[in-house]
Formats: structure tokens, C-alpha cells, sequence
């Protein structure tokens, strides 16, 4: 929605989730990642914006343990926790 003199007023229903950068260039996989890890947590009966965040809590320690595999961007470490 705009005002009067054209500018944006934002979304109500729009929330921001933000987190610090993880500086690795092992990130194939991200966005299937964040996704499957969002998907589970409200699976398992968290409200939408607990699950963003424990999916998001997933994917940095996937990100900060990448793997270093092949040539390019590596893995994210989805074993990270074990």
C-alpha cells in the first residue's frame, strides 16, 4: 500500500527474520534446506514464526560446518549436529 504522496507504508503482516551472514562459499543446498527445516518444525506443531526460526537456527550450523567437496560451491553439512 502506498500514502497519499506515493511512498510505501509496508505490510502488517510482514516480519523481518534476520541473521548474521555465515562467509562460506559452501552453500548449495540453502534454500532446500531452510525450506525442509521450516516445513518440519511446523510439522511438529510449531506456529510459523518459531519454526522460521529454528530453521533458520538449522541452516547456520549447516552453513558454518560446510562441506569443502569438489570444485565450486560445496554443501552446506547437514550432519553438522552429530
Amino acid at each position: 500500500p502506498l500514502d497519499d504522496e506515493g511512498n510505501h507504508l509496508g505490510d502488517p503482516l510482514t516480519t523481518w527474520f534476520r541473521h548474521k551472514r555465515i562467509e562460506t562459499a559452501n552453500t548449495h543446498g540453502t534454500g532446500c534446506t531452510l525450506s525442509s527445516a521450516i516445513a518440519c518444525a511446523l510439522a511438529q506443531g510449531m506456529n510459523l514464526a518459531d519454526a522460521v526460526n529454528a530453521g533458520k537456527a538449522y541452516l547456520t550450523g549447516a552453513l558454518a560446518a560446510g562441506l569443502n567437496m569438489g570444485k565450486g560451491s560445496g554443501p552446506v553439512n547437514h550432519m553438522w549436529q552429530y
